[in-house]
């Protein structure tokens, strides 16, 4: 069964590592549904967290191809059930023909707050697991997103594990 599953990678901060990392994830069909760069808290390496859709064979070819630039440290899959995972969202909300107070109900449920108001429109920023911002956007596509800018999903397994152990 294909779903989207999260990869944690500790790469060496070097140029190129990035374009590396993509090129190959392009040249073997992969798609990428998410992608976050930043520094790992270790001297010299950075994390990238990638969000991929397949099924665990296509993960595990996804991960052993990975192994395979020298940059990579490591390469493992994030599990759902046992990482913490979130993202941020700043959407913006059409007001023609609906009512405001409607709209910021909605986006009560979910955290957001009202970040920005137009003469048409509204700006809510959220942060959450993919799951809830999928949702949260789902239920305002009624009222007509006119923009919206996610940042990709930062992710840690639980406990005391690390992608660097």
């Amino acid at each position: 069964m294909e779903n989207k599953q999260i990869i944690g990678l500790l790469v060496h901060n070097h140029p190129g590592v990035l374009l590396r990392v993509t090129s190959l994830i392009s040249r073997r069909g992969f798609n990428i549904d998410s992608l976050t760069v930043s520094p790992a808290g270790l001297d010299g390496y950075s994390r990238m967290t990638i969000r991929i859709n397949g099924d665990d064979s296509k993960v595990e070819q996804f991960i052993s191809q990975m192994l395979k630039i020298v940059d990579v440290k490591r390469a493992e899959v994030l599990p759902e059930d046992d990482s913490v995972a979130s993202e941020l969202i700043l959407i913006k909300i059409g007001t023609d023909g609906h009512d405001n107070n409607e709209i910021i109900e909605v986006t009560a449920k979910y955290h957001a707050s009202l970040v920005n108001i137009g003469e048409h429109s509204m700006t809510f920023r959220a942060s959450g697991t993919p799951h809830e911002i999928d949702t949260l956007v789902s239920e305002l596509e009624k009222y007509g997103i006119l923009e919206m800018a996610r940042t990709g999903i930062a992710a840690l397994e639980n406990g005391d594990k690390k992608l660097s152990n």
